[in-house]
């Protein structure tokens, strides 16, 4: 039987708490760290690359403090909502508190829902280096997403090896994709399928999804113009290459 359950994260931020709302609340904010994010008809759609979006509205809003998102399903009922609470700290900072509730039902829930919290874990450290060293700054989003039925740990060994590198948390890198421009930082977030780094006007994040059989590869470009459209075709086309390869 399918069960309510919770997932909850918790993040001080070196913001203040109007540019926190601003960041959870409008789609250009939450572009800034999570995915690319675009009105939609009254409603709201993350674009999650590859071809793979999600569409939904805010359900309840109280500016300033709390919004929650969700799409109602067939019986009007949303199965997973996501709420923000905004909180102001005393010196400047900002606690902001994301709940993300829903039905896992299965076997693989426990797996669902680590994916989940992984997740967020990145993207709340997006937020958090955003407002360290890009504060202000508007985003142009390139995300790249593949589909695969071949191993995790193969396609991640394929992805590196494409890279040049396999580099550590801390290490400065300069990466070199074939056909693609060099991406050069330092290694920010690293995990057993993720690599992320820090550049000069961004960052860039690479991950394999074992649960779902995806490979991404996304970028945050602040400050800075680019031809998102090539761009994105570009980094799609390489990343096929690895998860068919």
């Amino acid at each position: 039987m399918d069960e309510r359950r919770r997932l909850e994260k918790g993040i001080e931020l070196a913001a203040t708490p109007e540019q926190v709302w601003q960041a959870v609340s409008t789609p250009e904010g939450m572009s800034l760290w999570f995915v690319p994010h675009d009105d939609a008809g009254g409603g709201i759609e993350a674009d999650f690359g590859g071809g793979n979006s999600q569409a939904g509205r805010v359900l309840e809003w109280e500016p300033g403090r709390r919004v929650v998102y969700g799409a109602p399903g067939p019986d009007g009922e949303p199965s997973m909502t996501l709420e923000f609470l905004v909180e102001g700290r005393e010196g400047g900072t900002t606690v902001l508190r994301l709940v993300q509730s829903g039905f896992f039902g299965g076997d693989d829930w426990e797996a669902e829902y680590d994916g989940f919290s992984a997740g967020w874990d990145v993207f709340l450290h997006n937020l958090a280096e955003y407002f360290r060293y890009f504060p202000g700054l508007p985003v142009a989003n390139v995300v790249a997403t593949a589909f695969t039925d071949r191993p995790g740990e193969a396609v991640w060994a394929d992805l590196t090896a494409r890279l040049g590198a396999d580099p550590a948390l801390g290490e400065r890198v300069r990466l070199t994709p074939e056909g693609l421009e060099p991406v050069a930082g330092v290694v920010d977030l690293r995990g057993r399928l993720l690599l992320g780094i820090r550049t000069e006007h961004g960052f860039v994040r690479f991950t394999v999804d074992d649960l779902h059989g995806m490979a991404s590869a996304v970028q945050y470009l602040y400050g800075i113009e680019t031809d998102r459209e090539s761009r994105t075709a570009a980094w799609q086309s390489w990343l096929d290459r690895i998860a068919g390869a």
